[in-house]
C-alpha cells in the first residue's frame, strides 16, 4: 500500500510542499530532490507561479515519488527523465542513467565530426554508430548537435530499445537521420555499412565482476549494461578488435572506459595497429575516452 506523507485533502502550499518532502527525504541533496520533485507533480518551477492549492492528484503522485525515492530508487528513474546534455531523456531501470562522463564522450564525438565535415563538401553527410546505446543519449545527442550526420543506434536489450525508440520520438526533424536496430554489438548493423562508419561510439560496460559498486547502481541499474565480464575490459577489448572492418579508411574508434584501464587499452590499441591512439580526460580530470583511428 502507498504510503501517504500527505493527506489527499490536505491544503499545503509550494512552501510546505517543499520544506516537509525535503525533511522526508532527508538526504545530502535532499531540497534540490524535493524542489525537482514538487516541479515534476505541480509543473511550475517556484511559489510565484503556485496561486492554487496543491490538487489531490498531485499530492498522490508526489507520496509515490516520495516513497520510491525514500527506498532507494535513483531519483532519476523516480522523475523518469534526466537531462542529458541538450536533451530531456525519458529514463527508467532499463537503461543506465546518463552521466557526466559520457556527456563529455559525446562533446570528444562532436569535436572529431567538425575536423571530418572539413573535407566533405554539403551534399556528403558523416555516419555514426552509437553501440549499446541505452537510452540513446550519445547517438541522440550527436545528431541533436550537428548536421549532415546520420546514426546508427543498437542494443542487445529490447527494453533498452524501446527506451531509445521513445526518446526518439521527441527529437523532431532531426531523428529523421537515426536508425534504432536491436542486436549484440555489430550484429545489429547492415552489412552495407562495413568499412563506412566514420565514428564507431560507445558507453560499453567496463566494470569487472567482482567489484563493488554503490547500492543505488548495483540494485537499481541494469547489470548487463555495467559488467563486461571478470576483468572489467572484455567488451572494451571485443570493440577494438571488431570495429576495424567496419571503420571507414579515416574512421574514429571512441571508447568510454574507467581511468585504471587506460594504459592497458591503448597498449592493446596500439598492438592492433590503430593510429593516434590518445586519452582524453572527464570533468575531473581522469582519462576517460579512448580515440583512435582505423589501422592501414
Amino acid at each position: 500500500m502507498d504510503r501517504e506523507f500527505f493527506s489527499q485533502d490536505a491544503s499545503v502550499n509550494w512552501e510546505e510542499l517543499l520544506f516537509e518532502t525535503g525533511r522526508i527525504l532527508n538526504g545530502d541533496n535532499a531540497e534540490l530532490e524535493a524542489r525537482w520533485m514538487i516541479e515534476e507533480v505541480s509543473g511550475v518551477k517556484d511559489s510565484d507561479d503556485y496561486k492554487e492549492q496543491a490538487k489531490p492528484i498531485q499530492l498522490k503522485r508526489l507520496n509515490s515519488l516520495i516513497e520510491r525515492r525514500v527506498a532507494g530508487e535513483p531519483l532519476q528513474y523516480v522523475l523518469g527523465r534526466w537531462q542529458f546534455r541538450e536533451l530531456d531523456l525519458f529514463v527508467d531501470n532499463r537503461v543506465l542513467i546518463p552521466r557526466p562522463e559520457t556527456e563529455m564522450l559525446v562533446g570528444y564525438a562532436l569535436e572529431e565530426c567538425a575536423i571530418k565535415k572539413r573535407d566533405l563538401d554539403a551534399t556528403q553527410s558523416l555516419n555514426v554508430v552509437d553501440l549499446g546505446c541505452g537510452s540513446g543519449a550519445i547517438g541522440l545527442s550527436i545528431v541533436r548537435e550537428t548536421q549532415n550526420v546520420s546514426v546508427w543506434c543498437t542494443d542487445i536489450s529490447e527494453g533498452a530499445i524501446s527506451v531509445a525508440r521513445a526518446n526518439l520520438a521527441g527529437l523532431g526533424m532531426a531523428g529523421q537521420r537515426v536508425s534504432i536496430s536491436r542486436g549484440s554489438w555489430f550484429e545489429a548493423l547492415p552489412e552495407e555499412m562495413l568499412g563506412k562508419f566514420d565514428i564507431i561510439i560507445s558507453n560499453p560496460p567496463y566494470i569487472g565482476d567482482s567489484e563493488e559498486l554503490p547500492l543505488e547502481v548495483s540494485e537499481w541499474e541494469p547489470s548487463s549494461s555495467l559488467r563486461s565480464g571478470p576483468l572489467g575490459t572484455e567488451d572494451l577489448s571485443f570493440l577494438l578488435n571488431n570495429s576495424i572492418e567496419w571503420l571507414s579508411a579515416e574512421g574514429q574508434l571512441i571508447l568510454e572506459l574507467a581511468p585504471m584501464q587506460a594504459d592497458a587499452m591503448v597498449k592493446e590499441a596500439k598492438n592492433l595497429n590503430f593510429r593516434e591512439v590518445q586519452l582524453q580526460h572527464d570533468l575531473t580530470g581522469r582519462e576517460r575516452v579512448l580515440m583512435a583511428k582505423k589501422p592501414l
